[in-house]
């Protein structure tokens, strides 16, 4: 991406997350993602194995969306893939068109579709990000071997601001920026306090690195019990009040828009998990978004 493309990029507030589909048929999922851009969304983000679960990989969906012209950031996990895979995955996702990652370590692969499937520790968060640098700046890897082609990446990486230690999780951002991490998408987070305590402590510490809010609209009482038990996700006693699907949908949509009117001046912008596919609600946040601009 050259700097015209990055700039564009981060004039766009509000990143819709999906799931690729378990099979070959895109039909559907690419239709769904066109009318959530329509409907205001901006970006659209690529799941990659999430919940270790068997499903496609993210690159072909990523690659079809970016024929179609819309914005694409792509996740891409470290734990299921070997130092020789990363390298690979990210020179065909390049060379497909695919330039906006967020690199994660990814969810546990052994307690999805194959419990017995292999966590890989080749490369820590860090290499990854400084591989994806050395590409960009370079054209090298971290063998030292030479890459042909130039490389334009714009990568970002995940933060959660509920850790008791925040000076760590400052360190750690931190670290990420110097091996080449450009913004920071957080955890879910259901009131906008909490990413204003943590933006408050850190003040002066992360280089106005551009940060993007999380937020989850459960759709059903199913859905919430499920999430609540993810790793890094902490659902407020006040979603669980809530009498039945309908009411707690209502509920979370509301506390979203609240979260997004106050954090607006804040933050880069918003990231909606892939937790609803009600277009009716990406038109509502997405309109609450554009007009806080």
């Amino acid at each position: 991406m050259d700097l015209q493309e990055i700039s564009d990029f981060y004039k766009k507030r509000f990143i819709l997350e999906t799931l690729p589909p378990r099979g070959v048929v895109l039909e559907k999922y690419v239709d769904f993602c066109i009318k959530a851009v329509e409907s205001g969304a901006e970006i659209i983000a690529v799941t990659d194995l999430p919940m270790g679960s068997a499903r496609v990989s993210p690159i072909a969906p990523a690659h079809i969306l970016v024929e179609k012209g819309i914005d694409v950031i792509m996740h891409f996990s470290r734990t299921t893939r070997n130092a020789i895979r990363i390298e690979g995955d990210l020179i065909a996702s390049h060379m497909l068109g695919i330039k906006n990652l967020l690199i994660l370590s990814g969810d546990d692969p052994r307690v999805g579709t194959y419990p017995f499937s292999s966590c890989i520790e080749d490369f820590s968060i860090y290499d990854v990000f400084k591989l994806v640098k050395l590409l960009n700046e370079k054209g090298e890897d971290l063998a030292g071997l030479k890459i042909f082609g130039k490389f334009s990446f714009n990568s970002g990486g995940v933060f959660s601001p509920f850790e008791k230690d925040y000076k760590q999780t400052i360190q750690r951002m931190n670290t990420k920026i110097e091996t080449g991490c450009l913004f920071f998408v957080s955890q879910p987070v259901f009131n906008e306090s909490t990413i204003l305590n943590f933006l408050k402590k850190a003040e002066g510490d992360l280089n106005e690195t551009k940060i993007y809010v999380s937020l989850m609209v459960f759709e059903s009482v199913q859905q919430l019990e499920y999430f609540s038990k993810v790793p890094g996700v902490f659902v407020p006693k006040e979603y669980f009040h809530q009498k039945d699907d309908r009411a707690l949908k209502n509920y979370s949509y509301k506390n979203c828009l609240g979260i997004i009117e106050k954090l607006s001046p804040y933050v880069q912008g918003f990231y909606l998990t892939s937790t609803t596919k009600d277009l009716e609600i990406i038109k509502g946040l997405a309109e609450v978004i554009q007009g806080a601009d």
